[in-house]
């Protein structure tokens, strides 16, 4: 029997600090998925809530800051063994606010682009998000004339 396995949408935000370095937490080593991997702030929405709403509800629950997200910066697709995961990154916008990480996680850092484009302890596929992010926003003067 070939069964589909069921989509699900998660949502995610992208939170710089005044440097431009972005928010990149750490999942703990018993996480279900991508145990000890960086990772942005959020996760699954739920039933009753719209995707902002989810990820603002996310991004509070792991890290204790209030955030208003903004545009979708992005999109990835992947797949983990039961589930089919489609990611909505939003702009949560830059803040100046401590830390307090959830039980999901045991670190968090602010990196820059550059630096994140190079970390091998990030799930492929917000390796391939951080690449497309990266492509569609370099200003005109990065590029060699």
């Amino acid at each position: 029997m070939n069964l589909e396995k069921p989509y699900i949408i998660s949502v995610y935000a992208l939170i710089r600090n005044e440097k431009g370095e972005f928010l990149l937490l750490r999942r703990s080593e018993n996480s279900r998925t991508n145990p000890g991997k960086w990772d942005l702030p959020g996760g699954k929405v739920n039933q009753a809530e719209s995707l902002k709403e989810g990820v603002a509800r996310e991004v509070w629950e792991e890290t204790g800051i209030s955030i208003s997200p903004g545009e979708i910066a992005g999109e990835v697709n992947f797949e983990l063994p039961r589930k089919k995961v489609i990611a909505i990154v939003f702009n949560g916008g830059y803040v100046v606010s401590d830390v307090k990480l959830s039980y999901e996680h045991i670190e968090y850092a602010w990196i820059s682009l550059e630096d994140i484009l190079g970390m091998e302890s990030l799930p492929a596929y917000f390796r391939d998000f951080f690449e497309q992010f990266a492509h569609e926003n370099k200003q005109p003067s990065e590029f060699p004339i």
